[in-house]
């Protein structure tokens, strides 16, 4: 892809309901500048909120920024800070079009978010060798991992398949190390 040139594809799932002046919507630019200005292009849904945060503080820093949007979320457009829209035919395109990343992030959000998470948390456990890396960003996804061990059948295998990462700062170092852990998942948007 010639935009990106070499640069590794993080792609982002957050939140389209978390607007500033909420603090996550500042902690998720603050993602795509620390991103950015590590070498990373991003990829996000492409819409508001957290996705728009984190489109927005990469493009700020001089990043690039992939969008990937819906077809059928008639009316909804990329926001003013993505780079390149691909758009997704349904839900299975556009998991896809992630699934091609080199890591993917999860940031707050809902339901959409939990389902592309926990999706690729459970590939990870039955195809690890061409998943993706996933880190989870912030103190709710590390409370939420704490009830699944308590809830559901999982076990420390299970568990220890995601990345835990407690704030912004410590994200690109984190990222590094999964990338590093993973050196057959480079591949990109193409």
């Amino acid at each position: 892809m010639p935009h990106m040139g070499r640069r590794p594809l993080v792609g982002i799932f957050g939140s389209a309901r978390i607007a500033s002046p909420d603090p996550r919507y500042d902690e998720a630019r603050e993602v795509g500048d620390r991103l950015a200005r590590a070498g990373f292009a991003v990829a996000t849904g492409g819409y508001g909120g957290l996705m728009e945060a984190v489109s927005r503080g990469a493009a700020e820093a001089g990043g690039y920024v992939l969008g990937l949007p819906m077809r059928p979320w008639a009316g909804r457009e990329p926001n003013r800070w993505v780079s390149e829209a691909r758009w997704a035919d349904d839900i299975f395109e556009r998991l896809k079009g992630f699934h091609a990343c080199d890591a993917l992030v999860a940031l707050p959000g809902g339901l959409g978010t939990l389902s592309e998470a926990t999706l690729v948390w459970a590939n990870l456990g039955t195809d690890p060798d061409s998943t993706p890396p996933l880190l989870l960003l912030g103190p709710a996804w590390t409370e939420l991992r704490e009830h699944l061990r308590q809830l559901l059948i999982v076990e420390d295998r299970d568990l220890a398949l995601v990345h835990l990462v407690p704030t912004p700062v410590s994200l690109v170092p984190a990222l590094e190390r999964a990338l590093a852990r993973k050196p057959g998942i480079a591949r990109r948007l193409g």
